[in-house]
């Protein structure tokens, strides 16, 4: 009896095992396939090569949008900081009138872009900050989707650059997509006059950039070519 015991709790150790192991296998699938959403571009770039072209349209398309050069976007990223945090610091200068490298310190300072716009004296619905701070906080949009102020006042700007209302931009997000995905298809619809829609449905359905590309008959330079907006902001940054 004892044996037949000891047995079956031998078979139930294993089976336990088993389970962990299956359990810790789909985690790492899981884990990967949130990989892919954010940067399965091509079969031919690294994942360093695409995040550091993302990082270059970012701040293509930031400089056209605040008519400054990109070289100083460009100077703020090898610094540390995101694309993300450079646009909202641009936003932040221009409408505070303060110096741009202020903005940053007060950034590194606090942590926070929310306690920075409260410093800086900038009114609720300052550019993008009153839906930033209400969907940063975690407050029940859609699918209740908590971004990051920066990330927000990022798709603020997406929004004014290519002329499409924030609305459907949201949607995307609740939806899922990353602000990366968003940004491409947003951005190479412009160029070929595709709608940017179309374009996310095709990597809802699993078709990874490359292959919307071949399928397109688009070439791959043109994923990561800045399109020009005639749109600026309003106010512009104060530089020094």
């Amino acid at each position: 009896m004892e044996k037949i015991i000891k047995n079956s709790n031998i078979k139930y150790s294993y089976r336990m095992i088993h389970c962990f192991l299956l359990l810790g296998f789909i985690l790492v699938l899981m884990a990967g396939s949130a990989y892919c959403i954010d940067f399965s571009i091509s079969p031919t770039i690294s994942f360093e090569e695409g995040e550091l072209r993302l990082d270059r349209l970012k701040m293509a398309v930031a400089g056209e949008f605040f008519g400054i050069d990109t070289k100083l976007i460009l100077d703020y990223r090898q610094r540390g900081f995101y694309p993300e945090d450079i646009v909202t610091a641009l936003f932040f200068s221009g409408d505070s009138r303060r110096p741009l490298p202020l903005i940053f310190v007060l950034r590194k300072g606090e942590g926070d872009w929310s306690r920075v716009a409260g410093i800086l004296g900038l009114p609720p619905n300052a550019h993008g900050m009153q839906m930033a701070l209400t969907h940063g906080k975690g407050k029940k949009v859609g699918l209740e989707t908590r971004l990051a102020p920066e990330r927000i006042i990022f798709l603020n700007f997406i929004s004014d650059y290519y002329r499409i209302e924030m609305d459907r931009l949201l949607l995307y997000i609740e939806r899922g997509f990353t602000l990366n995905d968003i940004l491409l298809a947003v951005n190479l619809g412009a160029h070929e006059r595709i709608s940017f829609e179309l374009l996310l449905k095709d990597r809802e359905r699993g078709l990874d950039w490359s292959m919307i590309l071949r399928q397109r008959n688009i070439s791959e330079e043109k994923l990561f070519l800045p399109h020009k907006s005639e749109v600026k902001y309003k106010n512009k940054p104060v530089l020094k």
